[in-house]
């Protein structure tokens, strides 16, 4: 909404598509996807191996299956749905209490990581990992035997940043589409991003430290590598750090701690799908699409099919995960869209203080006092808008360059810049072709409502 009253109406829709489009595919379906397959598929399989029981084996890969993984996702889609329908209560209730399951797992993957010396760590590779023809050694030699692997470089390290060191954090701004359903929102929400940075950049430093220290940075290096060239296909599941640790751990411990990531993936699909649906409701409210989806159920007070419309892209794009593998890989590593959909509202927030000066004004009386200072005469919201501006820009210009990322577009440019510029045309014209219905049925022109402030 905010963008629509900076930069206009199209561009405020063709951001909401974008973004829609990229992130229904990266959010909602892929962390569903991911419950299943790395997260319960490695708890499965590592306490198959370690307490010698072949069913949780045979488990781990039969949910992997796509038809098995496809129904699974669906179901837990469905609830998710249903939770996001239920009312902002409910909501709540269940992000509250999977919120606390996540924290207490994530403490028994730092403790195990700290309990487990590097001598064990290697023995339980070698001992249960037999049958599938890894050990320790080989893995490890895959990359010391490898210079590319085994030199730092501070280049492709910053050309890497952008679309990696974003990805880690992504989903930590969502909470921005609920401001007008939050308590002291010019409080709530400022605090809420900064913590939820703060935090993440602490346990990631933790877990970066203690993995590289109990694993060592060439399995860790050795496992990515080898499995992203099909040299770990004898393996069943994906090899993950949680899959490991809890090869050298205790049993049910290893378990749970592959249980907390599933649960991380429910937080970040529970979230997508309600606050996602969040967009979808402003496209309505301002006309874009039929004021439908703008309705709020009576009972529970939720946008309804908003959420609903999400849970079914979801669904949909879920079975391409699935199904249709090559299809997502090539656009999860290509597509520059959600790129592109990020820079709009940086944009946007370096213009307001210059092209809508009197919105400006009326927007930073009721935040902290700080997000209403300048820095050499420049806002600082303009300041901070141009930063993430210059980043998305930085984030795209790395994609044309051979790093070792999945982000090097090479020669998937062209579907890159296909996958970004037809969400681009399809919301353009989505746009005025809701434009001229809504002059010709009700005489009115939904330019308008974008100059108007949002209830929030």
């Amino acid at each position: 909404m905010w963008t629509g009253r900076i930069l206009g109406p199209r561009i405020a829709t063709v951001m909401a598509i974008l973004f829609l489009f990229a992130q229904i595919i990266a959010f909602p379906a892929l962390n569903a996807w991911g419950i299943i397959d790395y997260a319960l598929a490695q708890g499965f399989l590592a306490f198959g191996l370690t307490t010698g029981n072949a069913g949780m084996v045979a488990l781990a890969s039969t949910i992997t299956q796509p038809l098995n993984g496809f129904i699974l996702s669906v179901l837990i889609l469905v609830f998710i749905i249903l939770v996001g329908i239920l009312s902002v209560d409910a909501y709540k209730k269940v992000n509250r209490i999977s919120f606390i399951l996540f924290v207490a797992m994530l403490a028994l993957f730092l403790g195990a990581l700290v309990s487990v010396s590097p001598s064990a760590f290697q023995l339980s590779v070698d001992s249960s990992l037999t049958n599938y023809n890894v050990t320790y050694s080989s893995v490890v030699s895959a990359v010391s035997t490898n210079p590319q692997f085994t030199t730092f470089s501070l280049y492709n390290t910053i050309l890497a940043f952008p679309l990696l060191g974003f990805l880690t954090y992504s989903g930590f701004n969502f909470n921005t589409y609920a401001a007008g359903e939050t308590k002291q929102v010019s409080k709530s929400i400022p605090r809420a991003l900064i913590l939820a940075v703060a935090i993440t950049m602490v346990f990631l430093f933790l877990e970066s430290e203690l993995t590289y220290y109990t694993m060592g940075a060439n399995f860790v290096n050795g496992v990515s590598y080898l499995f992203n060239t099909g040299a770990l296909g004898s393996l069943p599941v994906q090899p993950t750090l949680t899959f490991f640790i809890a090869l050298a751990t205790n049993p049910y411990v290893g378990f749970l701690i592959n249980l907390g990531v599933a649960v991380g993936n429910f937080l970040v699909a529970l979230e997508s799908v309600v606050m996602f649906g969040r967009i979808i409701f402003a496209l309505s409210f301002d006309g874009v699409i039929p004021h439908k989806f703008a309705n709020v159920n009576d009972r529970f007070h939720s946008p309804h099919y908003a959420v609903l419309t999400v849970g079914v892209l979801a669904i949909a794009t879920e079975y391409l995960y699935w199904y249709g593998p090559g299809l997502l890989t090539g656009y999860l590593n290509s597509a520059i869209a959600v790129e592109v959909a990020y820079l709009i509202p940086g944009l946007a927030a370096f213009l307001l203080p210059f092209v809508k000066r009197d919105l400006y004004e009326r927007l930073v009386k009721p935040l902290p006092g700080w997000l209403g200072k300048t820095v050499g005469g420049w806002p600082l919201i303009s300041i901070c808008g141009l930063g993430v501006t210059l980043i998305w820009l930085f984030g795209i210009y790395t994609e044309l360059f051979p790093v070792m990322t999945y982000g090097y577009l090479g020669s998937s440019l062209g579907f890159a810049a296909g996958a970004t510029i037809a969400p681009i045309i399809a919301a353009l014209i989505l746009f005025e072709g809701a434009r001229a219905y809504r002059k010709k049925k009700d005489g009115i022109d939904i330019v308008m409502a974008f100059k108007e402030i949002p209830p929030e």
